[in-house]
């Protein structure tokens, strides 16, 4: 078989967006599991002290940088209109090339215009970014020493070299997408991770810090050649095109103005917690940061896989002009995430203690970093439900090529996170005892908790603002079957969270919870019940949710029946 029809099998296989999305989820864990060893290396070799608070504040410009500008041309504005260009009526004539990146002419110029001349900005705006580095750290750590001040602008100019790969990686990326294959797009953060690792074992032992950098630089690469080798395989053909007046440019510009914005009011977030953390007892950055990639191992599985996998399709039904359909589409997403994230992030709030125990308990990081990244992490998950509909209602809005809407939202959520931040970190002292004794918690006096609690609610904001402004897109979608499924898993939810907590408890009177292997069984045999007990209640209470996924199973498995 050759290499084209294996690529056409996983195009057939991910039509549905059940299917996509549970290969994308799939291949995200994969990636978060890797990431979590990245994170307990670097937990162990350096602890939650200044060295990893000086890389995450380095790793803050870098990532402002892609995330604000790039992001808003490479995926969020660029999708649509390459759609645009590949459904027009004129498309239907002569040879199929549905499954193919041999795009129509004008969707070639469209894409090599837009690749040419995205080279030439980025090469002058990272030229610039590398000189003025020092006045971006200032202006992000203003706790900071000079010597960490130093350092810290070190490392930002070795990671400028990641968003130069990780721009033309996110084209890439998504012109696979739009042909449904999802594959690749989702392997390339798994080799990203990797980079990283590579770099904590034969990287840093030689450079110091500095190796981190490097790796972030390496995985950016590998994320450019995982997506680049099967594109070009496919047919894709780049020629250097340089036509920055050309209409479908224009009308990305004209789109990813307001949504980079967006992005970045949505990275300034992050810039305050990291300035506000900067002030803080040291190691305050690095627990928010650990704390953050654990509870993105939830979200990304499933909250930015089907948020992914549904944006193509959703730009299809607008550019096709099927408002029906879309609202369907959209509603049947918006469930399938829920029927998800909601059991998840319950067990995660139960075994926040032992997830963080089994995850980054090693070395350097000690018991006292423990409790201050477990109560950050419980907090930060209480907003999982918000930050994986965001991530599905934004995508919405650009399908419908209302850039204005999640603009506002961003701003809503950065005025909620900059005014209870500040609040917080300034009164945290009087709010922290009353919260230790009504949720019978220790450890959560330290100042970083109470951002997380103010990024939690900014998310949550930020929720109510984008579903209120869905509200008239989504006139005519059956309010009342997306209230019944909601009541079932919610119920399901309280069920299997009693099972996990008796578990958990139980198991702990037995069994003597010293070592890591003790640890990792409390959480496998709660985790495994607890879902166990999800699926059944959700069961008997005959959830749709449950009945699709059923459905899909002959097809993912290649088998006339579902797996019992």
């Amino acid at each position: 078989m050759s290499l084209f029809k294996k690529f056409s099998h996983l195009e057939s296989f991910t039509r549905s967006l059940t299917r996509a999305a549970l290969l994308v989820g799939l291949l995200s864990f994969l990636a978060s599991l890797l990431g979590m060893v990245r994170d307990r290396m670097l937990a162990g070799m350096f602890g939650a002290g200044s060295e990893l608070d000086v890389y995450y504040a380095a790793f803050r410009v870098p990532d402002f940088f892609f995330n604000t500008i790039l992001i808003g041309i490479t995926s969020s504005a660029f999708l649509p209109v390459l759609t645009s260009f590949l459904h027009k009526p004129k498309e239907k004539k002569g040879k199929d090339k549905s499954k193919s990146l041999d795009f129509p002419k004008e969707a070639r110029d469209f894409i090599n215009s837009l690749t040419s001349s995205l080279f030439i900005g980025l090469f002058f705006l990272t030229l610039l970014l590398f000189f003025i580095a020092p006045f971006f750290i200032h202006l992000i750590a203003p706790g900071f020493n000079e010597e960490q001040k130093e350092a810290t602008t070190i490392l930002t100019r070795i990671m400028l070299i990641s968003p130069f790969f990780l721009s033309f990686s996110g084209i890439l990326g998504n012109i696979l997408n739009v042909r449904r294959y999802f594959f690749f797009y989702s392997l390339a953060p798994i080799v990203y991770n990797l980079g990283a690792i590579i770099a904590i074992v034969f990287f840093v032992p030689r450079m110091g810090i500095s190796g981190l950098a490097w790796g972030i630089a390496l995985g950016s690469f590998c994320h450019f050649l995982v997506q680049f080798l099967p594109a070009k395989i496919l047919g894709f053909k780049f020629q250097w095109k340089f036509n920055p007046t050309h209409p479908g440019i224009i009308r990305v510009l004209k789109m990813m103005l307001p949504r980079s914005i967006h992005l970045g009011v949505l990275q300034l977030n992050l810039v305050v917690t990291t300035l506000l953390a900067s002030t803080l007892p040291i190691g305050s950055l690095t627990v928010f940061n650990f704390a953050n990639n654990l509870q993105s191992v939830p979200l990304g599985l499933f909250g930015a896989s089907f948020a992914i996998a549904a944006f193509p399709a959703l730009s299809i039904m607008v550019a096709k002009e099927e408002k029906n359909k879309f609202r369907e589409e959209f509603a049947n997403t918006m469930r399938k995430i829920l029927f998800f994230i909601i059991p998840l992030s319950t067990i995660l709030i139960i075994l926040r203690a032992q997830v963080v125990r089994l995850i980054l308990g090693s070395g350097k990081f000690d018991w006292e970093d423990t409790i201050l990244t477990l109560n950050v992490l419980g907090i930060l998950a209480i907003s999982l439900f918000a930050q994986s509909l965001n991530l599905l209602f934004v995508r919405a809005f650009f399908a419908l090529h209302d850039t204005i809407t999640p603009l506002k939202s961003g701003f809503i959520g950065l005025f909620t996170n900059v005014t209870i931040g500040l609040l917080v970190v300034q009164n945290w002292s009087c709010i922290a005892p009353f919260m230790e004794e009504r949720m019978d918690c220790i450890g959560l006096k330290a100042p970083i908790v109470g951002l997380a609690f103010a990024y939690s609610v900014s998310q949550i904001a930020t929720f109510f603002f984008l579903l209120i402004g869905l509200s008239k897109h989504l006139k005519g979608m059956k309010i009342k079957k997306m209230k019944a499924s909601l009541l079932k898993i919610a119920l399901a939810t309280l069920i299997m969270g009693f099972f996990v907590q008796v578990i958990k408890w139980v198991f702990g009177i037995f069994f003597p919870l010293s070592t890591f292997l003790s640890v990792a069984a409390q959480i496998t045999l709660a985790s495994v019940a607890g879902i166990a007990t999800y699926v059944f209640i959700c069961k008997i209470l005959k959830s749709r949710e449950l009945s699709e996924i059923y459905n899909e199973c002959p097809k993912i498995f290649g088998r006339n029946k579902c797996p019992k």
